[in-house]
């Protein structure tokens, strides 16, 4: 008897171990750091996150600008000063960025060239290194390389 229901186990393992392996991905099953993946079936390839398009804006040197939340409710109650500053736009922080780009294709991350553009200004950023990108779009280090000399390496590395 028990060799029966050990053998008729053995027999369901592999369809077991099968079922676990091929189940599909709903949406509920998608973990939070893979949320920015939109899919589109028809074309089979990934697509680009309408919101991100909408509310946010992208520079030629990287960087991410929006609006200020909440600068067209209820303008009357608030007093000059914020009313004035609401207008501005606000980059993004670096980690914002970098999500934001991820959300995005190839196509929205290439540089984009508008006659009239009101942004041409802040394209290209001076004595700032933080973009990662400079004004010809290569990306720059956040450190530079330091060459050292065989016999300085040997000295201060043990990685040979």
């Amino acid at each position: 008897m028990l060799a029966r229901v050990a053998e008729s186990c053995r027999l369901l393992q592999p369809s077991a171990t099968l079922a676990a392996t091929t189940s599909s991905r709903s949406i509920a099953r998608i973990p939070v750091w893979e949320r920015h993946i939109r899919f589109d079936p028809a074309e089979g390839r990934k697509r680009p996150s309408q919101d991100v398009l909408d509310r946010f804006k992208r520079l030629n040197n990287g960087m991410w600008i929006r609006a200020v939340p909440g600068w067209h409710k209820q303008r009357y109650f608030k007093d000059d000063k914020w009313q004035e500053t609401s207008v501005y736009y606000e980059t993004c922080t670096k980690d914002e960025c970098q999500m934001l780009d991820r959300m995005m294709t190839p196509f929205w991350l290439r540089r984009k060239h508008y006659p009239d553009d009101p942004y041409k200004a802040y394209h290209v950023r001076h004595d700032v290194k933080s973009p990662r990108v400079d004004d010809k779009g290569k990306f720059l280090r956040e450190r530079p390389k330091v060459l050292l000399e065989d016999s300085v390496a040997d000295v201060y590395f043990r990685d040979r």
